[in-house]
């Protein structure tokens, strides 16, 4: 029998795959993942949405609460790239640092303005 889950070629009468213990007769549905380097780069577009909404002062509501979301996009993604191992670990940092640094600055700009 053959395992769904790693291909392994199992004796009709084993319950279990050989390779990789996964119960026979079963079928295996891999997990998704998510691609989560990508949110460094998303961290950095929403800390320039928040920066140019502030500096062109098209919106200082909409400054402060893209840059608070930026604040939290950019520090969860900033220690993504360090736990994970993945090859360009120093530019998904550097995108992130970036990103929480001009959502920093929007936040503080879009509530200058505010008041």
């Amino acid at each position: 029998m053959k395992c769904s889950k790693c291909g392994f070629d199992n004796p009709e009468d084993a319950l279990f795959c050989e390779k990789c213990d996964w119960k026979l007769g079963e079928t295996y549905i891999p997990e998704v993942t998510f691609n989560r380097s990508v949110l460094s780069y998303v961290a950095l577009a929403v800390g320039i949405v928040a920066v140019v909404l502030a500096v062109m002062k098209l919106s200082a509501v909409g400054a402060v609460a893209i840059g608070a979301v930026g604040l939290m996009l950019g520090g969860y993604s900033i220690t993504i790239p360090r736990l994970m191992d993945v090859p360009n670990k120093n530019v998904l940092v550097a995108c992130s640092a970036i990103g929480l640094i001009l959502s920093v600055v929007a936040f503080v700009y879009g509530i200058y303005l505010m008041v």
